[in-house]
């Protein structure tokens, strides 16, 4: 019974060893910088956004297109299913929540831990446009007072954009550091990007017309 079990681990382990994966690398050119995608046949490992690049300012009548550069490789299905969605999030942000997610397959992902439960619950809980500050996460996530554990698992997120830790700001409304203070001119950048568009489509859509008694 006891090799049995030990054979079950070592399978458990090896399934979730991301190690060994063939990773393959593809570049957006964003309005934020280019933004590489390396994932497996798996899923997404990592998403790098350009710390030192400055976009133009996020004004309401902006437009944007983004380009995929060419990969050496050609991309696999999850990287494929990552840069649809992130030029969409650029250009037609509204459709993002009916575009297929791809699998995430970074080791932080594959373990049961509070981390994953923060990132986990930021991707699903937290939508365009919308904010939360570290506390409410924490509270979110199970644990109220784990508010330093969430920065933790923000600077630990390794797929930004899709987990949105730019929309986690502190709790007297600053928005807080990005990539580690580094990127903080991204996060208000997104943070304005998604305001934007949110505005734009309560506009567009407008209130429903009354109509008047037969």
């Amino acid at each position: 019974m006891a090799n049995m079990a030990a054979r079950l681990h070592q399978k458990v382990a090896k399934k979730n060893d991301t190690s060994h994966c063939k990773q393959v690398t593809a570049a957006l050119q964003s309005p934020i910088g280019t933004i590489q995608v390396s994932g497996c046949e798996e899923g997404i490992h990592f998403i790098q956004l350009s710390e030192n690049f400055v976009p133009k300012d996020r004004t309401r009548v902006a437009s944007f297109t983004c380009e995929i550069c060419e990969s050496q490789e050609e991309m696999t299905e999850p990287v494929k299913y990552c840069m649809t969605w992130l030029q969409a999030y650029f250009s037609e942000s509204w459709t993002t929540e009916k575009l297929p997610l791809p699998a995430f397959h970074h080791p932080i992902f594959q373990q049961a831990t509070f981390t994953c439960n923060v990132l986990m619950t930021l991707l699903n809980d937290v939508k365009f446009g919308e904010m939360a500050s570290y506390k409410e996460l924490a509270a979110m996530a199970g644990n109220s007072k784990a508010v330093r554990a969430v920065g933790g698992a923000m600077r630990a997120n390794p797929v930004p954009i899709i987990v949105p830790c730019h929309r986690v700001i502190c709790s007297n409304g600053q928005i807080g550091n990005y990539m580690g203070g580094k990127g903080n001119h991204l996060k208000q950048w997104l943070l304005t990007h998604e305001k934007l568009l949110k505005e734009s489509r309560k506009t567009s859509q407008g209130p429903c017309p009354i109509l008047p008694h037969s």
